[in-house]
Order: C-alpha cells, then structure tokens, then sequence
C-alpha cells in the first residue's frame, strides 16, 4: 500500500527528531502543541517505538498542557494515550506523577481553579480517577483534592462523587485520619438524598474505607445496608464493587467456601461486563489472588496473579505501584510453593526484583528496609506473614454461571443471619 501525504509528513516529522537525538537531545517543535488532537496523538504514537526518542516522549507527555489536551480528547485518542504512557515508562519511571506535579503548580491558584468549564472539571475527575486506578493514590488525592474546588456550588450530585473518589483515594494512601474525616463529610452530603443509587454508592464507598481501616464488622454492617437497595436493574459496576467487599469479608472470617462462589461471580460479571483487558476486571482478579494467598492457596493463587500482572503491565507500564505490589505477592507465593521442594533461587531473583522495583518506584524512606524485612521473612520461611495458617480448599461447585441478583442476596442474607446466631466458621 502507497503510503498517503499526511502519513509521509508524519514520518518525516518523527525521523527528523530521531535524526537530532543523535546529535542532542531533542524536543518536539512546541507549534506541534497547537495541531488538533488526532494529529498530535499520531505523532505521539509514531514517537514510541524509537528507543532513541523515549526520554523525549517522556519529556514531552509530562507536559501537563499537551497531556489534558489528549486525556480529556475522545475515547478512542484515550486508549492510544495510555498505551504511549507505557511505552514512555520504559526509561524507569512513570510519566504520570510528573504531570501531576507539573499540573498541579499550574492549577495551583483559586483564580485558575475558577476559570474552568464544567467538561474540564468533569475531565479532571476522570484523570483523579484513573491515577488511582493506576496505583497514584497519594498523586489522585491531589488531583481531586483541586477538582472538588472547581465544581459549583449548584451541583451537588457531582460534589458527592467527587468527595466519593476522595474518599477512596485517601484510603488508599493510607491517609486514615483524613479518610475517617472525608466519610463523615460524605455521608452528611447524602443525608437529604433520596436518590437510592447515589446511597447505594456512597455505602460501598463507605464499607470499602472501612475495610482498608481494618474495621471489618463496621465494613459488612455498610455493606448489608448497601444490598437492601440492590435490585436486577442494578448496574453491573455496582454489583461488583458490593461482590468484592462480601467475599473479602467472607475470606476474613474463613468462610472460604462461600467466598469463592462470591468473587468468582464477580470475576464472571466483570469479565462479561468489560472484557479481559480492563482495570475492572483486573481489580477482581486482584481480590481473588491476594484472598488466596492469606488461605495458603498459593498455585491457585500465582496463577490468578500472573494474568494480573499481564494486564496491569499492560496497561500502565512496568513501573507502577501496583507492579511493585503484585511482585511482592508473587515472590511470597513462588517462596510457599518453593519451600516443598527446597528451590529458593528463583524466588530469591524475584524478591530481589520487587525492592528493587520499590525504590524505583517510590522512594519514601524506609519503604526498601519494609520489603528487606520481609525478604527476610520469605527466606526463614515464617508461616504467619500473611497470616496463613489453615490450608483452603477450593470450591467444587458450579458457579460459571453468573446468578441471579436476588439470588445473591437471599445469600447474603441468609449468611448474616447464621453470623449472629454464632455459627461455627466453616474452613
């Protein structure tokens, strides 16, 4: 096929970078700034595969201009955006906390903060939500944190979900004090709310906080009250989002029979709801495999994290927190297996892997002496790291098949009536 003009002056416009890289460090013409958004993103996409121009591509997707301009662009432009981040992740870091960074000095006055439209705030919520989906937790709470500044007085249903996303985000920054603060605020928002979808999502919001707070019993009560207001028109995100927290409280309290069913319905729906190449769906997966692991099922449980780790690296990039985090899990469970066999080199190799992708990644103090402690953990063999002390037995039941809602929920139900009668932990 003849290449067409348009595709040769792209071509011709990337090579000439490559060309000048070779000499000094190149820089896109700042007039490629001013082109619409599809030409830019061609240009961007025809930079990634030149090794030579990562450090430019890097350079040049940080500026926090450039990057809300493709960020808030169609959908479509979106998905190319995030494959380049990928790609320009590859010279050890991430492009992303160094938009926020350079975003958040140019957002940084009221003056700016009021000047904007609704569909750039609504934008800036999206981007909020995407770095936490991304593992920026601490980068989101920022991000938010101006968002919130920027919606109107007169718009309280978008001030309810952003001081949602806040919410999450804190807690998982393990900012607990200011999380414990922004859920009070938020369910003082919805306390004249009528609205049963907008409870329904501020209570698993709730829960969810409450759970990564370590207050497990609190977490159920707002998940139970969340599933009063549950029905088949629920939408499939929800119903999820309520799935993952039972099943965590199901795995906690060692119901691991009924656990299983739960959250393989939840992998099931979010499969069928966003196909395999999703954050959603990779966020079921992550649930099963960690919950597996702390059953001290360890071959179940590397393979649910190995899919994980290809959709994650896939679509983030390598140096991303929730790599670093996965890694971890993966070097504790190999650790498990290898223990039985007495081959600890490869786990050894990985687990040096993850502290070295930890202080890559996020150089807080003390956070590579917190993975060389459990290095040294992994290598003595202590059974109580993840507390796993009882074996799980995965269950033989039939559940590919998505169940009906209320089904779920006689359930639920039925399981939070056996609890208060003090029935016996089934293991």
């Amino acid at each position: 096929m003849i290449p067409s003009l348009y595709r040769l002056a792209m071509k011709t416009c990337v090579k000439g970078m490559v060309n000048r890289s070779k000499k000094a460090a190149a820089r896109a013409n700042n007039k490629l700034h001013n082109l619409p958004a599809s030409v830019l993103m061609e240009i961007i996409e025809e930079m990634s595969p030149y090794s030579v121009l990562s450090r430019t591509l890097h350079r040049e997707l940080s500026d926090p201009d450039l990057f809300i301009r493709l960020f808030m662009a169609n959908g479509t432009i979106r998905m190319r955006l995030e494959r380049c981040l990928a790609e320009a992740s590859l010279i050890g870091k991430s492009v992303l906390p160094d938009v926020v960074r350079n975003w958040c000095k140019v957002m940084g006055s009221d003056t700016s903060v009021r000047s904007v439209s609704l569909q750039y705030t609504q934008g800036v919520l999206e981007l909020g939500t995407y770095l936490h989906e991304g593992g920026w937790a601490h980068q989101s709470v920022k991000v938010l944190r101006i968002a919130l500044r920027m919606i109107p007085k007169d718009n309280p249903s978008l001030k309810i979900e952003c001081v949602q996303k806040i919410l999450r985000a804190e807690g998982s920054a393990l900012l607990r004090a200011k999380a414990d603060v922004t859920c009070n605020k938020l369910l003082a928002m919805i306390a004249d709310n009528a609205e049963d979808e907008v409870r329904l999502k501020v209570f698993l919001e709730v829960a969810n906080h409450h759970y990564k707070a370590q207050r497990y019993e609190e977490s159920d009560r707002w998940t139970l009250k969340a599933l009063e207001l549950i029905s088949e028109t629920t939408k499939a995100e929800i119903i999820i989002e309520f799935l993952q927290l039972k099943a965590l409280y199901l795995f906690r309290t060692r119901h691991n029979d009924t656990a299983n069913l739960v959250i393989r319905q939840a992998i099931y729906r979010a499969r069928q709801t966003f196909g395999h190449h999703h954050r959603r769906y990779a966020d079921t997966l992550y649930t099963y495999g960690v919950s597996l692991l702390r059953t001290n099922c360890c071959w179940n449980a590397i393979q649910i994290l190995l899919e994980l780790l290809g959709i994650i690296t896939s679509l983030y990039g390598k140096f991303t927190p929730h790599v670093e985090d996965i890694e971890s899990y993966l070097a504790f469970g190999f650790n498990r297996l290898s223990q039985a066999t007495g081959r600890i080199g490869p786990n050894q190799n990985r687990i040096h892997n993850t502290i070295r992708l930890a202080e890559t990644i996020m150089r807080y103090r003390g956070l590579a002496c917190h993975f060389g402690a459990v290095r040294t953990m992994i290598i003595r063999g202590r059974d109580d790291f993840l507390d796993a002390s009882d074996k799980n037995r995965i269950a033989g039941v039939n559940d590919n098949e998505i169940l009906p809602v209320e089904e779920i929920k006689q359930l639920c139900f039925q399981l939070s009536e056996n609890f208060s009668l003090g029935e016996p932990s089934r293991k």
